[in-house]
């Protein structure tokens, strides 16, 4: 049997300043509800804000298939395009990358940092978009 709550009572609630749960002292009330507290760590007063309560995990209504992705159609696209491209790639024809060189779309290039790429875009007025194992990248390069 739980006790009924009365101004001077203590309480849970969530702080405005303290931004947490912590203990407070009820200053009015309406009816049964506490309306007005007194946060116990900081001394500030504030309208009374239940905790929250932490809801249980939803389940999931499909079961997900053994080796299912949910990965963005766009990634996906982007991988199993770059899988095309690498299988076409013969060794010897990628250019290595440099911000100093110019880029047409098709070119095979070889960055230092993130491997073998494809050209998929030229961006006037300096850029270009590759796309790499790990994902597009937009790099800078010389206006062709």
């Amino acid at each position: 049997m739980s006790k009924q709550l009365a101004a001077g009572d203590f309480i849970e609630a969530r702080c405005t300043r303290c931004r947490a749960v912590t203990n407070h002292t009820i200053i009015a009330m309406v009816g049964t509800a506490p309306v007005r507290v007194r946060c116990n760590t900081c001394d500030g007063d504030h309208n009374y804000r239940a905790p929250k309560v932490k809801s249980a995990p939803k389940e999931t209504t499909k079961a997900r298939q053994p080796g299912a992705t949910r990965k963005p159609k766009a990634i996906q696209q982007d991988e199993q395009q770059w899988q095309e491209a690498a299988a076409q790639l013969q060794a010897g024809q990628t250019v290595p990358y440099g911000m100093d060189k110019a880029f047409k779309t098709g070119d095979a290039v070889d960055h230092p940092v993130f491997g073998v790429g494809v050209v998929v875009e030229v961006i006037p007025p300096n850029k270009v978009e590759i796309l790499f194992e790990a994902g597009r990248k937009l790099l800078r390069c010389k206006l062709s």
